[in-house]
């Protein structure tokens, strides 16, 4: 199955004076043999690590002005039409999320009660 994906790094806000930008990746891959949660799980590991599979496929991909990949709380992963946003603990489906700012940066995300 052809999985559409999205990773978009938004957690520290848009301020090209500070050197922060929202950028994103867009790439498709293989991913029939495991869910959300795993290749969510296989985007984290290999974004902050800068190597793996994923990691592979996306380097070449990334804009010049990214000064870091690690997804922090806050960013989002897009698989196929579900956005999830990267939580306190794990990642949350984004209409699911509480979501608290910190000044211009998103600070915690943990689900909505009665989500």
């Amino acid at each position: 199955m052809n999985t559409q994906v999205k990773i978009t790094w938004q957690a520290f806000g848009n301020k090209p004076e500070r050197n922060r930008f929202i950028s994103s990746v867009e790439f498709s891959l293989d991913s029939s043999a495991v869910s959300d949660e795993q290749l969510m799980d296989m985007i984290y590991r290999d974004t902050n690590l800068y190597a793996g599979p994923i990691w592979n496929a996306i380097e070449k991909l990334l804009p010049e002005n990214r000064t870091h990949t690690s997804l922090s709380i806050g960013d989002t992963i897009q698989i196929n039409e579900i956005v999830y946003i990267v939580s306190d603990f794990g990642f949350i489906k984004k209409e699911n999320a509480e979501i608290q700012m910190f000044g211009d940066a998103i600070f915690s995300v943990t689900e909505k009660v009665g989500a």
